[in-house]
């Protein structure tokens, strides 16, 4: 299996060119963190990358020899007939593996796109799996549900008409991207300008309740193609005051399960999970083989109360990542986070990375990180995205 890292991957969808490009910032992003793949990969995987640090990928095969190797797609032409594994679905990642199989005569078994998948990568059918859900279960609120528009006139008269804060999405958005707050006095002409925007580009918006989030989680699946879909484990993610994504936490499930079960009952928990299995097994289970998020909160509305479906991202994620991480190469009494950090300042981030190497050195126990900082992708005076885990 060839592992391939294309994140911004839901934008790549709407837009449904195969020579679409992606903004600079996610290019970099895909460039720089382009071996990420590996740390949820089969083992015996391959994960294709831009450029081979030898210091870096001699290091990590040194005190983790069993991660998937990365690979150059000039080096590839040993590994005909492989499967390719995409981060996310697109017809631009369909493109670009198409053209580099034919460049090197590679023969790769390739994800075909279907045009169900525009639909199932959207917020409306993240809203459709929600309602589903509430139909089902009487204690998830009706009330959270998001409604969608596509003219501006609507949206003003719909957030001048509410008792509540309204948030806004953009329907192929993902990780905190594409989401508004309005201002419960009225639209601003910042808000106009904004939403203008992405109707223009997108045709709808969704709004939706703002709800006073607890705690964010997601449940994560692996759908095998041919109609099962299968429980992969649960989730645990921090985001900034804007809802962007920040970082995972890395540590056994059942200290998640607890976290979680504190807030609501275990059985509210295991219904949705068993109805969520059933909805994406009709839904996505026979069209889509890989990873699907399904994020989720706890928010507060005098007691705890549970929304089942923010999100369905129908593609790998930090969440899943996290889990396989954790499985495979974490110290199973450890725990801590995964992050992603930016910075624009050359060498920044370089500096951040040699600083918690001294002051976090790494440790192991049976062959396993016990404790520790830890890059998971090259780092040099260029960088300036980073993925690292830090474990105590």
């Amino acid at each position: 299996m060839i592992y391939y890292f294309n994140p911004g991957h839901e934008t790549a969808v709407k837009n449904a060119s195969p020579y679409y490009t992606a903004p600079a910032n996610i290019a970099a992003m895909q460039n720089e963190l382009s071996f990420l793949p590996a740390w949820y990969a089969a083992q015996n995987g391959i994960v294709l990358v831009n450029t081979i640090n030898s210091n870096y990928f001699n290091y990590l095969n040194s005190i983790l020899p069993i991660l998937p190797k990365p690979e150059l797609a000039e080096n590839l032409g040993n590994i005909k007939d492989s499967d390719i594994s995409l981060w996310g679905i697109s017809p631009q990642a369909i493109y670009f593996m198409t053209e580099l199989s034919k460049k090197y005569d590679l023969k790769l078994n390739i994800p075909e796109w279907k045009e169900e998948y525009t639909y199932l990568n959207s917020r409306n059918a993240a809203k459709d799996c929600l309602r589903e859900i509430t139909n089902k279960i009487s204690d998830i609120s009706k009330d959270i549900i998001p409604l969608f528009y596509s003219d501006l006139e609507d949206i003003e008269k719909a957030v001048n008409g509410s008792s509540h804060r309204l948030l806004s999405k953009a329907p192929y958005s993902s990780s905190g991207r594409g989401l508004l707050w309005l201002p419960e006095s009225g639209l601003t002409r910042t808000e106009r300008q904004i939403l203008h925007g992405t109707l223009k580009k997108q045709g709808s918006v969704s709004l939706e309740r703002a709800l006073d989030k607890q705690i964010d989680f997601a449940m994560e699946f692996l759908s095998d193609g041919k109609g099962n879909i299968t429980f992969a484990g649960y989730s645990l993610f921090y985001t900034n005051s804007k809802g962007g994504y920040e970082a995972n936490y890395i540590g056994a499930q059942n200290n998640i399960e607890k976290l979680l079960t504190d807030k609501i009952p275990n059985n509210l928990l295991m219904e949705v999970k068993t109805n969520l299995e059933s909805i994406l097994q009709g839904k996505y289970s026979h069209l889509y083989k890989g990873c699907i998020g399904v994020d989720m909160m706890i928010y507060k509305e005098g007691a705890y109360k549970l929304h089942p479906c923010v999100e369905i991202n129908m593609r790998y994620n930090m969440g899943y990542l996290a889990i396989k991480l954790f499985e495979n190469y974490i110290s199973p009494t450890s725990l801590g986070q995964f992050h992603i950090d930016f910075s624009a300042k050359e060498g920044e981030i370089q500096r951040k990375h040699t600083e918690m190497q001294e002051s976090f050195p790494i440790e192991f126990e049976k062959n396993k990180i016990k404790k520790g900082y830890l890059s998971l992708c090259p780092i040099d005076e260029a960088t300036h995205y980073r993925a690292y885990i830090q474990i105590e």
